[in-house]
């Protein structure tokens, strides 16, 4: 199989806001002046400190933002910071007043939220460009991420880079794009997208408590505050969704069939209790592993597009211990893409993009690229 094998490595340091005030700089050429939203985060963190430490041409960090202040970076290496008043945050003056007039405004949206998405449509119609690893707009409503496509491609709209929202810096949408632009017709696209769910799996050894892996896991911090936001598959489902409408089958997270690995009676109660009494699905789970590993087989928790059928699926699945869903190590993400190119009908193997999917810097490191590109496509 045709491997494609990706790695982004930055270390993160003290004093990274400070550094990101120094990067700035004045140019002739009105560089790319990019907001932060999220900027004391961990992923906004990280992606400020690359944008200091490893300063690309044409790119200016002008400020940042989280839900309680603003944060201005002045040439010389100041900063203005402004406390927002009750509900209103960061608005569209604030971000221009940030940045000179009549330059471009690229928003680096390093947050989760929805609310902040919903300003897409409207950054982009502007003018401003968009990039962000916030997958809420991108799998969200089909008539929001249409505006948002429309507004785009519209003339003298903005840019909307996507690539952190699946595999953090892995060039999944990039791929998925080209191939697209390149006339090739995508068959499927499936894999392992989630980083907290190969942690799991390739950790789980089919035979002791499968809670027991989880409440390690959640220990040493691999998995969200409560366990059920990885195990419930909705993350995974969003990362489909996108991989879907990538390959022009425009579906939404309604369309995507979901085996949740959380017990119906265990859905809405709290945390706690959900972590004391998980071991109760213990014996089904390895149940799966034991007739599994009879044929010669382990389990991997997959999401999978079938663009000709028009559907897709997240599902705990067995896999041949010789196919590469089942080499993986630590939180890896690995994707197959089948192709008229690449596959039988092109006589050759699916295209394989494997490496690290989860992580702040490797995930501030597909925005940083998105934002570079950005500034050379100027």
């Amino acid at each position: 199989m045709l491997m494609l094998l990706c790695s982004f490595q930055s270390r993160l340091i003290a004093g990274t806001h400070r550094a990101a005030r120094a990067s700035i700089s004045m140019s002739s050429s009105d560089p790319l002046k990019v907001f932060v939203v999220g900027g004391t985060g961990l992923i906004g963190s990280a992606l400020l400190e690359m944008m200091a430490t490893a300063k690309a041409p044409g790119v200016d960090c002008v400020g940042y933002c989280n839900s309680r202040m603003g944060v201005k970076l002045s040439p010389g290496g100041g900063e203005e910071k402004t406390t927002w008043k009750a509900e209103v945050k960061f608005t569209d003056e604030y971000v221009a007043s940030c940045a000179s007039p009549g330059t471009d405004i690229c928003i680096a949206d390093c947050s989760a939220s929805e609310a902040v998405s919903d300003n897409y449509a409207k950054w982009l119609a502007k003018g401003w460009h968009v990039a962000t690893p916030n997958k809420k707009c991108n799998s969200g409503p089909l008539d929001r991420y249409q505006k948002c496509m429309n507004a785009s491609n519209a003339t003298g709209g903005g840019k909307w880079y996507v690539e952190a929202t699946i595999g953090a810096g892995l060039p999944v949408v990039s791929t998925l794009r080209t191939l697209v632009a390149t006339g090739d017709e995508i068959r499927t696209v499936r894999g392992i997208f989630s980083g907290t769910m190969s942690f799991l799996f390739n950790t789980w050894d089919g035979k002791s408590p499968f809670s027991e892996v989880v409440a390690q896991a959640k220990a040493a911090g691999y998995t969200e505050p409560d366990p059920r936001d990885d195990l419930n598959g909705m993350d995974v489902a969003r990362k489909v969704v996108i991989a879907a409408r990538e390959s022009g089958l425009m579906i939404s997270l309604e369309d995507v069939s979901i085996e949740s690995l959380v017990p119906k009676n265990l859905e809405d109660v709290s945390a706690e209790e959900f972590m004391k009494r998980f071991r109760e699905g213990d014996a089904s789970m390895m149940e799966k592993a034991t007739k599994a590993d009879a044929q010669g087989n382990v389990l991997r928790f997959v999401g999978e597009v079938d663009v000709r059928a028009k559907t897709a699926e997240v599902k705990l699945a067995e896999f041949p211990k010789s196919h590469p869903f089942a080499g993986l190590s630590g939180a890896d993400n690995i994707l197959e893409i089948e192709t008229k190119r690449y596959g039988d009908e092109g006589s050759s193997t699916p295209l394989i993009i494997r490496g690290p999917g989860a992580g702040a810097a490797v995930t501030a490191a597909g925005v940083y690229g998105d934002i570079i590109a950005l500034s050379k496509s100027k």
